[in-house]
């Protein structure tokens, strides 16, 4: 049998109080020796955390005792071994007293051999936890006050930024930005993450991307310049990357695809069409017809609750078949006829107008909002300088907290509904133009992007023409 010498450090102690493996290694060796015991092995975790038992080392050693090969554990200090007394109990009662191993530190005056011990090292074991969880409450809340104040708290920093530790703040890196904007671009274009993040792979070598890269990149406030702490949203000190409309457009599409719109994919209208019927997603349907010894191939589109039917279900729909190629030459035929006459083009925009009743209403909401912060900042003034009692406007400020509220969800439930992809009315005329003069000359990709410019939804219907609700303000 031999004496255990368990080491552990994290990167951080290492750092700031001065555990380094090196240091606990010699102390123990020596503290060895100077008790007499020459077989000696040595477990080291080097890395790991103190907050639980799931450490390499710290298995092999337990290992080790139950097969009887230790007599005793040395380590330099008791949080060493763990830094929560549920743990360093554990260890004790249900590992080392079963197996008579006894537990001694090399700079606490303990040790398992004796009661006064046992006893010491549950109070130890307290103040053990007690450090670690000041500690986790002095880091919270500097990282908290950091973000605050618009300055990064730690962590990996974001493809596209270096860290200029001087300023305390990030700094574009130019050739790694333009690809951030374009992974965004992409994306919005209704690219999938996947063809984005081997598109945008084959240009860096500075990370590996995958699809849940480009996923999480597309979700992080820190390219529109915000820090995010315990789900509270702070203006950050940095330039940011990406437009923040361009930002929160990227989070309307993440939501459209949750919902069931796809993106781009093999057929010219994947992720533009809606069931008129039933409003449920429209899926591609091959089929095959043999006659007469040939092979007829039939491509349509159609409800999936229609053809994916299921037993007992409500929401079986009846849109029936239509042929693809009769959709996508109506949408095409659209396209171009608004653009050869002028008069489609005045028409389509004049009918658009309407927006101005809804803008309308949104700035009066947001107004309103106003009004009733300022009518609450005076409340809160007059309680305290004393003019007026708490008591006697609490129900006046309760009410006006709860109408803000309500006036809050609405303005969050329009601009959940006003997706701001949306193009300019110019911006719209102009791709207009070029679809309507290149579109036969465009790739098949070129033409897939084109209407995902121009189209929000293509709504298809049992016995009409499909309805276009086309992507500008």
């Amino acid at each position: 049998m031999y004496a255990a010498i368990y080491v552990r450090v994290s990167t951080e102690e290492q750092a700031e109080q001065g555990y380094s493996l090196d240091v606990q290694k010699e102390r123990l060796i020596a503290f060895c020796k100077s008790q007499g015991w020459d077989d000696t092995k040595i477990y080291i975790d080097d890395g790991y955390t103190g907050t639980n038992l799931e450490r390499p080392a710290m298995k092999r050693m337990i290992r080790h005792i139950e097969e009887k090969k230790i007599h005793t554990v040395v380590v330099f200090k008791l949080d060493r071994l763990s830094r929560k007394q549920k743990d360093v109990l554990k260890l004790l009662e249900d590992v080392f007293e079963p197996n008579n191993v006894v537990f001694k530190s090399a700079t606490e005056p303990f040790e398992t051999s004796t009661a006064f011990g046992k006893a010491m090292i549950g109070v130890l074991a307290v103040f053990a936890q007690l450090e670690r969880d000041m500690i986790v409450e002095r880091t919270t809340s500097g990282r908290r006050e950091k973000i605050r104040q618009g300055i990064w708290s730690g962590g990996r920093i974001p493809f596209g930024y270096s860290w200029n530790k001087s300023l305390q703040k990030f700094e574009i890196v130019p050739e790694e930005a333009w690809i951030v904007k374009e992974i965004f671009r992409r994306y919005l274009l209704g690219n999938s993450r996947l063809s984005i993040a081997e598109w945008a792979a084959d240009r860096t070598n500075e990370r590996t991307i995958d699809h849940s890269t480009i996923r999480d990149m597309i979700a992080r406030p820190v390219y529109k310049g915000d820090l995010v702490n315990a789900d509270q949203t702070y203006e950050g000190s940095h330039e940011p990357i990406i437009d923040p409309e361009v930002w929160e457009a990227a989070q309307r599409e993440t939501l459209k695809r949750k919902e069931g719109a796809t993106p781009i994919g093999e057929y010219l209208l994947t992720g533009l069409l809606k069931c008129g019927v039933c409003g449920g997603n429209i899926v591609h349907v091959l089929r095959k017809d043999k006659k007469y010894g040939k092979v007829y191939i039939y491509n349509y589109y159609t409800c999936k609750n229609q053809h994916v039917r299921k037993k007992d279900s409500t929401n079986n729909c009846s849109l029936n078949y239509i042929p693809r190629e009769r959709i996508e030459k109506f949408v095409i035929d659209e396209i171009k006829e608004t653009f050869l006459y002028p008069s489609r083009m005045k028409s389509l925009l004049e009918s658009s107008d309407q927006e101005d009743e809804f803008d309308y209403s949104e700035k009066n909401i947001k107004e309103r909002v106003k009004k009733i912060e300022a009518d609450l900042e005076n409340l809160y003034d007059a309680i305290q300088s004393g003019d007026i009692k708490a008591s006697a406007v609490s129900s006046r400020i309760k009410k006006l907290e709860e109408e803000k509220e309500f006036l809050e969800n609405d303005l969050d439930e329009i601009n959940l509904n006003n997706y701001t992809s949306t193009i300019s009315k110019n911006e719209f005329k102009a791709a207009i133009k070029d679809v309507g003069v290149a579109w036969d000359y465009m790739t098949e990709e070129e033409q897939k992007n084109a209407l995902r410019r121009l189209i929000s939804t293509v709504t298809l219907n049992r016995d009409s023409d499909p309805v276009i609700e086309w992507n500008f303000f």
